[in-house]
């Protein structure tokens, strides 16, 4: 494996690993059922990118690769990717965790939030599979001859990866269900609409194509809704 991605695969360890650390400390150390159910998907969901890492090699490589994009990253991204990786990855985690006891168990709606976030990863897979140019960070990429994609989850909604990260929110409120987590989601989500608006209009200005496509695509997040 490319030291990228291998890199990138560590990363994906360590804040999975940090994430359910925090959640220990939140709760006391204890885990519950529906806990461990959650931190098994979630660290489970590591292999999907392992399996883009042999599938689209350069499209992960290039994802890993965000020190070499520091200088093309427009400020707005930087701040909202930071909030974005503090809230979703760590935040949320000691949150749900010290909320544990006040979270109501349901078994059907944690059964429905695993399964939104199983669709939530194989969505951001697919969107992987088909858009060369999915970067960590929204910029314009001139220098790799930037095209819009318009095939596979591209041909529903403008932005499938964002759409994914509206379904995590969703599915990690159902499996726990308190006050605390879903202004969290609800923050998450806040922000990944901000990003989407903006690098829609980053995209309109700059990128040949992408003008007719949002015309053609009418749904940038959700279908019928938005």
């Amino acid at each position: 494996m490319p030291k990228p991605l291998a890199t990138y695969a560590i990363r994906l360890v360590v804040e999975r690993t940090l994430g359910l650390l925090l959640y220990l400390v939140g709760a006391g150390w204890a885990l519950d059922g529906r806990a461990t159910a959650w931190f098994v998907a979630y660290f489970a969901a590591i292999s999907s990118g392992v399996w883009l890492a042999a599938k689209r090699p350069d499209t992960m490589a290039r994802r890993a690769d965000i020190a070499s994009t520091k200088d093309t990253t427009p400020v707005w991204d930087k701040v909202i990717l930071a909030l974005f990786w503090l809230l979703a990855y760590f935040v949320v985690y000691y949150v749900a965790g010290a909320s544990h006891l006040l979270a109501p168990v349901w078994p059907v709606a944690i059964a429905l939030g695993l399964a939104i976030y199983a669709a939530s990863c194989v969505l951001t897979a697919a969107a992987l599979m088909e858009n060369a140019h999915a970067e960590s960070v929204a910029r314009l990429q001139p220098e790799r001859s930037q095209t819009v994609c318009q095939t596979g989850p591209y041909a529903w909604v403008r932005h499938p990866m964002y759409a994914a990260i509206i379904m995590w929110c969703v599915a990690i409120v159902l499996v726990f269900p308190c006050i605390p987590v879903a202004l969290i989601s609800v923050a998450v989500a806040a922000l990944i609409v901000c990003r989407t608006l903006l690098e829609e209009r980053m995209l309109v200005a700059g990128l040949p194509g992408y003008d007719t496509y949002r015309h053609a695509v009418r749904w940038r997040l959700v279908p019928f809704v938005f």
